[in-house]
């Protein structure tokens, strides 16, 4: 997906348990927030045939109730991204959590940065999706507290130390949010390298992320 900002960017991937140790610092930085809204970023699928009128690139924040009866990024069990998520606190504070472009190093990430900008291009035709209470994913989460944010690191190249993280849990006061590097295919959670899959309350971890922990 080229317009996910930044081929160069590293969010996931550590040369060393140091640096996992410092990616799990910057998330830590949620700990303690308030959530007042959940934002989706997912390729605009419906532009031209909703807003033919919008010749202009850019992020196009949904807000038609025609789209939100058939949201792009709900399945069975799970919500599906292109681009990632992004978390806004009561603070004013920011979270984007995208993955790092597949190739030698995978994974996903959480940085205290806006994703306009650094999961996405500013310039992006992205459709944003402010989620809030309307995903039933972040029922635990939205207007409460972030009590924990557990980066689960795996070992990438065991002889030279290297880690990923293929799966990060967000735990709220009122239970917990699963995101796993994942993808629809015929509506079923399938891995992915470049696709964000939030699990919904009473879903399992796919076979294939749990055999990882």
């Amino acid at each position: 997906m080229e317009t996910n900002a930044g081929h160069e960017r590293v969010w996931s991937w550590a040369a060393s348990q140091v640096e996992a140790d410092a990616r799990q610092q910057d998330a830590n930085q949620l700990v303690g927030e308030r959530v007042r809204a959940v934002r989706y970023f997912t390729l605009d699928y419906r532009r031209h045939g909703v807003h033919p009128e919008l010749l202009d690139s850019g992020p196009r924040t949904i807000s038609a109730d025609s789209e939100w009866q058939e949201p792009t990024w709900l399945y069975d069990g799970f919500d599906a991204m292109d681009y990632g998520l992004e978390v806004a606190t009561d603070s004013g504070a920011v979270f984007s959590l995208t993955w790092d472009p597949p190739g030698e190093r995978e994974g996903i990430g959480l940085q205290p940065v806006q994703m306009l900008g650094s999961g996405v291009r500013d310039d992006a035709d992205v459709a944003i999706w402010v989620v809030g209470d309307r995903a039933p994913s972040w029922a635990p989460l939205v207007g409460g507290q972030v009590v924990a944010v557990d980066l689960h690191y795996k070992p990438w190249d065991e002889k030279h130390g290297s880690l990923w993280c293929p799966h990060i849990t967000l735990l709220g006061e009122r239970g917990r949010v699963e995101i796993v590097m994942g993808d629809s295919e015929h509506g079923s959670l399938v891995p992915s390298a470049d696709n964000i899959a939030v699990l919904h309350p009473g879903s399992a971890l796919p076979r294939w992320s749990a055999l990882s922990e």
